[in-house]
């Protein structure tokens, strides 16, 4: 009898566990959430859009401008939303087993505007240099900046309770433009919609799901963990929290140093987080917050309120926030096949597939499967040299892209210098800044010039739409040409005639100097000496 009555209670224990493992999750809140989470990311990307980058290192105080319905259309042409759809059509013309070659040629064909992170992963696919190393910090000076974290949703409104395939996913496409907290970023905000299709107000619930697909030893998780222990603190004081985050976070370290423009995923990760947490799942209050914590004050709003928007569903978020979109329903978003009328089926298909992939099944009203635990990446990658590489603005191997026969002397941080695919409508433009408005960029180079015709050094350049710069080149040292660029984003070609030198070797020097100190960069498409 003991012996029957011990068998009964484990296989109670079992049926319970198993029961409890398995969730249901109704086609009609699915769509809700799907829906809530595109509308919240649309509305906060919009709702920052002004504030973007106007206060680094400073809260905004100030008071901001007033909502209006449709403001929201201007989603379209934001990088927060059609970069994702990039990934989106990926996975339809691929399929979950998607590679990550596969990943970085579809990047490589977009034809949006990029920067940072984005811009230099697709660079390096276009170059060859494919996912996982496209968005290593060998090839990607921004492999901790925060593309890949405002892209991420995508994954986690796929993968309801699937935190393992929303990680899978993001590790493939993740790695195509980010590294290291770069790519945490992603993960973390993708498991917290994975979390939000389960969860209809506890947001500290859900962020800390987000946190327990990262690994712990990263700086990203120890930065959120300060915000969450920090807010328990001072749960009414969200500036005092911000100024704890500045003090500790604002480490400068970034693409851009000695700059207070900190585009850092963690740092921007954390403003996520404190909209979230101080809005404490009013809407209006969470989009505020996260906008007023400044820096990347429009991407970091559509994370948390995307966010919300899943937690809370479409019909929740409420009529002035989502007025707007169905006037805008069915226009396209930028250089993408989809509208927001098209995207929610399009994504209830790919999830019915990851459901399928990850053994659930589907009902006519429901889908069915077992819920995952957030696990992370299994090898810590965290990027802990950045001072020694970002010390150079422009690495040796954009200088060889652009051409290798030049050399980097110096160059300074503004106005991201670097190559650039496209440029000014020119193909592989390099761009140089001056270090400072006393002292120039400068490139260097070997030549010989060739005997017969008449041989001259060829410079095509151009200056900034806003701004002007000084060209000065130098022969063997020699001072040879010094001349105002003022093009106004047209471009000019500046000659030298080098007949003194036929058949000679000789070294030139390139410099970008400052005349004045506004827009002083230098654009460079071919440098030659031809007959």
């Amino acid at each position: 009898m003991k012996l029957f009555t011990r068998l009964v209670t484990l296989m109670t224990l079992l049926v319970a566990s198993s029961a409890a493992d398995t969730v249901t999750l109704s086609k009609e809140k699915f769509l809700d959430k799907c829906k809530g989470a595109w509308a919240g990311q649309m509305i906060g990307v919009c709702y920052g859009a002004p504030y973007e980058f106007r206060s680094n290192a400073k809260p905004i105080t100030d008071p901001l401008r007033d909502w209006k319905s449709e403001f929201v259309e201007g989603a379209i042409d934001q990088d927060d939303c059609y970069v994702e759809m990039t990934f989106l059509k990926t996975i339809e013309d691929h399929g979950l087993n998607v590679t990550y070659e596969q990943a970085g040629k579809a990047f490589a064909a977009s034809q949006y505007p990029l920067w940072h992170a984005n811009y230099y992963g697709r660079e390096n696919c276009r170059r060859g240099v494919m996912p996982p190393m496209s968005g290593h910090p060998l090839y990607n000076r921004h492999a901790d900046d925060i593309d890949f974290q405002i892209e991420a949703d995508l994954f986690g409104i796929l993968c309801p309770g699937l935190p393992q395939e929303s990680n899978r996913l993001c590790d493939i496409f993740g790695r195509v433009m980010n590294y290291g907290d770069g790519l945490y970023g992603g993960m973390f905000v993708s498991g917290m919609y994975t979390a939000a299709y389960f969860e209809d107000s506890d947001v500290r619930k859900v962020i800390d799901a987000g946190l327990a697909c990262i690994p712990k030893e990263s700086q990203y998780h120890q930065c959120i963990s300060d915000v969450i222990a920090w807010h328990a603190a001072e749960p009414n004081d969200w500036l005092a929290v911000w100024k704890k985050i500045e003090d500790k976070w604002q480490d400068d370290i970034d693409c851009s140093p000695d700059n207070t423009f900190n585009i850092d995923a963690k740092l921007n990760g954390a403003y996520i987080v404190m909209g979230l947490l101080y809005g404490n799942g009013d809407f209006a209050k969470t989009v505020e917050i996260s906008t007023r914590c400044g820096q990347d004050a429009d991407c970091n709003p559509s994370n948390a309120v995307g966010v919300l928007g899943c937690i809370k569903g479409f019909k929740a978020i409420g009529e002035p926030f989502t007025a707007g979109i169905a006037k805008m329903a069915d226009t396209k978003f930028s250089h993408t096949d989809y509208s927001f009328n098209s995207l929610i089926p399009t994504c209830q298909r790919v999830t019915e597939q990851i459901i399928k992939h990850a053994g659930g099944k589907i009902a006519d009203d429901a889908y069915t499967f077992t819920v995952q635990a957030p696990t992370p990446p299994t090898t810590l990658e965290q990027w802990t040299e950045q001072k020694a590489l970002l010390a150079i603005p422009i690495s040796a191997t954009e200088m060889a892209w652009w051409d290798p026969k030049w050399t980097l002397v110096a160059c300074g941080t503004d106005m991201e210098p670097g190559l650039r695919g496209r440029a000014l409508g020119r193909d592989n433009v390099l761009v140089l800044h001056p270090v400072s408005e006393s002292t120039p960029a400068a490139m260097t180079a070997s030549f010989h010039v060739p005997a017969g015709g008449r041989p001259e050094l060829r410079i095509d350049t151009a200056s900034a739409k806003q701004g002007d710069y000084v060209l000065k080149v130098f022969i063997n040292n020699e001072p040879k040409i010094e001349k105002i660029i003022d093009t106004k984003g047209e471009w000019t070609t500046v000659t030298f005639d080098l007949m003194p030198y036929t058949n000679k070797d000789i070294d030139i020097r390139i410099e970008n100097a400052a005349n004045g100190w506004s827009y002083e960069a230098g654009y460079f498409g071919t440098v030659t000496v031809s007959p």
